[in-house]
């Protein structure tokens, strides 16, 4: 192969000097829009968002050990039923069907769930399946991993060409191999039901890889894929 190829490395470099160099001319306070007039001589305002917003956009995060489960069902409430409940509400209320003493040491159980969302008129089932019938969800639905013995609720809300999408209270929006998925899940899932979910719900929007759409066209363009990181590829440990 002949001409000079960038690095891994140094792409991350180039990228980190860039957002430095952004951050330079960048007020210290929060914003939502920068006047990039002097960089391109046009009045325009630009859109700014933060990685955290981007990785935890439509995501109710986690605020305790314990309270995985509490704020992946308040996402799949939120989100897709569109009954916000505060995570510490919904500790508050979850703790009926359980004790402090258990919940901070394990955690709620889908039991738990399922009793609570009886009190909010929904029903709550838990069924037994393999990681093919993710690629046939209708909702997004809740899991349990074991990631390296600590047992975590996240939503899984789709699963395409070998990857899951999940939507996790403590990692945000992330993409897992299909295959490191299955080690860590114990083929149970939780799904929420008795109302229609919301067609608009952003659990259900930009499900797919940027990366395999990025080689596909250039596959369909005859030339070679562009190198870049994926937010979020396989297990997430770039964040």
């Amino acid at each position: 192969m002949s001409g000079s190829v960038s690095s891994p490395a140094s792409r991350t470099c180039a990228v980190a000097l860039a957002l430095a160099a952004a951050a330079a001319w960048m007020p210290c306070h929060a914003q939502s829009t920068i006047d990039g007039t002097h960089l391109i001589g046009v009045p325009i305002k630009l859109p700014v968002h933060s990685m955290r917003e981007i990785r935890y956009n439509s995501v109710v995060t986690q605020q305790y050990d314990y309270s995985c489960g509490a704020a992946a069902l308040a996402t799949l409430l939120k989100y897709g039923y569109g009954i916000d409940i505060p995570e510490p509400e919904l500790i508050r209320r979850m703790m009926v069907f359980s004790t402090p003493e258990v919940v901070v040491k394990n955690g709620f159980s889908m039991l738990d769930m399922k009793k609570f969302v009886e009190t909010i008129g929904l029903r709550g089932r838990g069924f037994r399946v393999n990681t093919d019938a993710l690629y046939h969800l209708q909702i997004p639905v809740l899991v349990l991993m074991n990631i390296e013995g600590y047992e975590h609720f996240v939503i899984v809300k789709h699963a395409e060409n070998g990857r899951v999408f999940i939507a996790d209270p403590a990692l945000g929006n992330r993409i897992v191999a299909e295959d490191d998925f299955a080690k860590t899940w114990n083929g149970l899932v939780f799904a929420v039901l008795g109302k229609p979910f919301r067609e608009d719900s952003p659990l259900l929007q930009n499900n797919e890889s940027l990366a395999l759409k990025l080689r596909e066209n250039a596959l369909l363009n005859g030339t070679a894929a562009t190198p870049f990181f994926e937010y979020g590829l396989d297990k997430a440990l770039m964040f």
